[in-house]
């Protein structure tokens, strides 16, 4: 993997941490994820349009790029859901370490890509450094298990955007398939399945400075990621930038006051490991 795209990747996974980091010490993490969503959609917009313009037009481009906001929708929801009441340092890991076992399978048998035994192992490694880091979370019945289980579903719709999102931005813009996606992974939950259209106005009017912030975030993270995609394989850049798991795991640790347990120790040194394997 070439140093460009490793750098990128890893700028990306720190603002993608930043905005989830701030999202889950909010109030209202579900509707502000939401209005992130559609926010940092209509940013991204006039340049989506831009490009999506001037260059060739493809239908199966752009309809890939609806599939994906489609996708989004539960994603969003769901995460937004999780993120309510379960931790951050075991939420985003599982959701985020999921696509980690999944994307690279998929890349391979599915794409056909070709990826190296080096890679392979850290992509084995970063996957057992997520299992560690959610700890017994996954498999005691405590009131935390109902946070992994709906971490994984998260983690699941995550693997089917990355794998449609892979296929799109080889023949449509990558901004402007962000700004399709995105827009449809809120504006949906908002307006269709939440429908408390006043209470997400109140939200907008009372914390718009904070709504533009996170919106810009997402706007700079994920279209880095989908330049990565465009440029490289799917199969080394999801699972690297999973690195993103370590900056939310600190980040709920030192601020949120998260419990600091060996398994979440041991995980983060997993996920840093693997991530060096992959990115050889």
């Amino acid at each position: 993997m070439s140093t460009v795209i490793i750098v990128i990747v890893l700028i990306s996974t720190f603002i993608h941490a930043l905005w989830n980091f701030s999202i889950k010490k909010s109030k209202y993490p579900f509707e502000f994820l939401q209005l992130l969503a559609v926010g940092s959609g209509l940013i991204a917009f006039p340049v989506g349009i831009y490009f999506f313009i001037s260059e060739k037009f493809s239908f199966y481009g752009t309809l890939l790029a609806i599939i994906s906001g489609l996708i989004h929708v539960f994603y969003f929801y769901a995460l937004g859901k999780a993120y309510e009441k379960g931790e951050l340092s075991i939420v985003y890991p599982i959701a985020r370490g999921t696509a980690v076992a999944l994307v690279p399978i998929i890349g391979i048998l599915v794409i056909g890509e070709k990826v190296g035994f080096t890679s392979i192992f850290g992509i084995i490694i970063v996957f057992i450094g997520i299992i560690v880091l959610a700890g017994k979370s996954l498999f005691v019945i405590t009131n935390k298990k109902n946070d992994a289980i709906l971490a994984i579903f998260v983690g699941l719709t995550i693997t089917c955007y990355t794998i449609i999102d892979k296929l799109a931005v080889s023949l449509v813009n990558p901004i402007f398939v962000f700004s399709i996606s995105s827009f449809i992974g809120g504006f949906i939950p908002i307006m269709i399945i939440d429908r408390r259209i006043n209470h997400f106005k109140n939200l907008i009017r009372l914390h718009y400075k904070f709504i533009f912030f996170i919106s810009m975030c997402s706007t700079l993270a994920y279209p880095m990621i989908l330049y990565a995609y465009k440029m490289s394989s799917v199969s080394l850049v999801a699972p690297l930038r999973e690195i993103a798991t370590v900056h939310a795991s600190i980040l709920g640790i030192i601020i949120l006051k998260e419990i600091v347990s060996k398994n979440k120790i041991i995980g983060i040194i997993f996920i840093i490991s693997g991530a060096f394997f992959i990115a050889l």
